[in-house]
């Protein structure tokens, strides 16, 4: 297995949003913001080499949105990711799989373009995978949730017969192990991938960034807050037990951390680029 980081560009959040009830005299100690209050996330995909199979986690925004809705957002780039493949010497056509760890706009709308008003899959030759949980719970959604999905773009993706459908987790390849997590949005499927010295986990947005993980940090774009914290302290406790590595898909200071048990509950360790440990 071989694992290579690849940006799709960055975008900003309000720091209460990014960190729910959590007071800003907190917060912005260990992820500041700007005059504005918003925080500058990234969107960190990964690109997963098994095999003869090139995977591709995650695949960023893409150019769907309209300028405001890209300057509100914060969106540097529309078309970094396949920019970002390029230099690390792939094309989109060389991709055979993407993985979407959920359908939310800002993970899986990259994955189509918009061509003269014609939407085309950026990467032909790659199925495209999403949890059925998922898939279903973003038809019906609900109205705080729902502008997160970019439904005619969702609805491309399944008529283009590429869309395949995870009804559960456990082993999906050898080597990438998938786990389930239902708070954030339901089906949420975060990769835990098996190389010869590590096991990394794709965070997605159980901890958006590496300040999201204490138990209570959480994001109020969490539909079940509740459900996190539970998902989120047993998670905890098998991350330091285990040793995983965290990668963060929106970190914009820190690309993986490690945890570990204290009398505070399990907290971060230390911080790491990927390249030091691999």
């Amino acid at each position: 297995m071989k694992l290579t980081p690849v940006s799709a560009g960055h975008f900003h959040c309000d720091g209460g949003a990014l960190f729910g009830a959590i007071p800003k005299v907190l917060w912005n100690k260990v992820y500041p913001c700007n005059d504005d209050n918003f925080t500058q996330l990234t969107l960190r995909c990964l690109l997963v080499e098994i095999g003869d199979r090139k995977i591709l986690v995650e695949a960023g925004i893409g150019n769907h949105y309209p300028e405001k809705h890209l300057k509100n957002n914060g969106v540097t780039s529309v078309d970094e990711l396949e920019k970002s493949l390029i230099e690390k010497g792939f094309s989109a056509t060389d991709i055979t799989d993407v993985f979407f760890t959920h359908l939310h706009w800002d993970h899986c709308t990259g994955a189509v373009k918009n061509v003269d008003g014609q939407l085309e899959l950026v990467f032909p030759n790659a199925n495209l995978w999403s949890s059925k949980t998922q898939w279903e719970h973003a038809k019906i959604s609900n109205p705080r949730e729902r502008a997160a999905y970019h439904r005619q773009v969702l609805d491309y993706m399944m008529e283009s017969g590429k869309l395949k459908l995870i009804e559960k987790e456990g082993e999906w390849l050898p080597g990438f192990e998938i786990k389930m997590f239902d708070g954030h949005t339901p089906g949420q499927m975060l990769p835990i991938l098996h190389t010869a010295k590590h096991a990394f986990v794709y965070t997605s947005d159980l901890f958006t960034t590496a300040a999201n993980i204490p138990v209570l940090w959480i994001s109020a774009y969490d539909l079940d807050p509740v459900q996190v914290m539970k998902e989120k302290g047993e998670f905890l406790k098998e991350a330091a037990a285990k040793n995983y590595i965290l990668y963060f898909e929106h970190d914009y200071y820190t690309e993986c951390a490690s945890v570990h048990e204290t009398e505070k509950g399990v907290l971060l360790k230390e911080k790491f680029r990927l390249k030091e440990l691999l």
